[in-house]
């Protein structure tokens, strides 16, 4: 039947191992801590220079995401949230997502779905995630002359 009481309380680990990807959970009950571990170099200190950005899809709702770190929770993204499409990014070594869902008393489908990457906070391309620094970056054209920069020093090879 629709009853999921007897797994409202239940928390599952996932593992991701891509480093960027989406995760949708169909009529979402209970919880999910989202770990995150790269098949990139295992070092720490290389992981901790990762941060994850997420970005939930607009039809997105039915939980609340948590960061989760020794068994603290940090409200990343309420429900009312979702629908925004807003990016939010955290160190890697901060800790994992903690999706809860909410208590849902009715039938209708409800999806929570969300776009991850893990992008670099510093060296090459890091500048690309200009949300990583959103008080010192702001969009704009680039000029003729950082075209040419940017294309003059990059490494095509």
């Amino acid at each position: 039947g629709l009853s999921h009481e007897s797994h409202r309380r239940d928390v599952e680990q996932v593992y991701l191992r891509c480093s960027q990807g989406s995760l949708e959970w169909l009529y979402p009950t209970g919880a999910i801590i989202v770990n995150l571990r790269p098949n990139t170099e295992s070092s720490s200190g290389h992981m901790a220079g990762l941060h994850v950005c997420i970005q939930p899809h607009s039809y997105s709702q039915g939980s609340h995401v948590y960061l989760e770190r020794a068994g603290d929770l940090t409200l990343l993204l309420a429900e009312k949230d979702h629908a925004q499409g807003t990016v939010h990014c955290f160190s890697l070594a901060e800790g994992a997502l903690f999706v809860e869902a909410l208590p849902q008393t009715d039938i209708s489908r409800r999806i929570t779905a969300f776009q991850y990457e893990l992008v670099p906070s510093q060296g090459p391309g890091a500048h690309m995630y200009p949300y990583l620094h959103p008080g010192l970056a702001t969009c704009k054209p680039c000029s003729d002359e950082e075209v040419l920069m940017a294309v003059c020093t990059s490494d095509f090879g």
